[in-house]
């Protein structure tokens, strides 16, 4: 999955831009580095709902199912996990997202 900063919304676009020029920095490869430390500071919360989610599948199948197991599961077969969540529900459902 590329990511392309140029994609980014206009404030944000520029944010980037502002950072990578005070790092020296491309601004494709400081995209990757906030990504990256973003997804590291909310690793908490993230691993936090996959446990959640986890319990939810186990208890359902009656089969133990590890939060890592699920992580590696939403990686590899993404509409399994969504079939075996059928009201998991989304925040942009009805909305386009902005950086779709």
């Amino acid at each position: 999955m590329p990511l392309n900063s140029q994609s980014l919304p206009d404030y944000e676009r520029h944010l980037l831009a502002a950072m990578a020029f005070f790092l020296g920095r491309d601004s494709d490869a400081q995209a990757r580095a906030c990504l990256c430390m973003y997804l590291r500071q909310a690793e908490p919360r993230i691993m936090a709902q996959v446990r959640y989610y986890a319990h939810q599948i186990s208890t359902q199948t009656g089969q133990p199912l590890e939060a890592y197991d699920l992580l590696q599961m939403i990686v590899e077969s993404p509409g399994a996990v969504a079939a075996a969540l059928p009201n998991l529900g989304r925040v942009h459902d009805d909305q386009p997202d902005v950086f779709s």
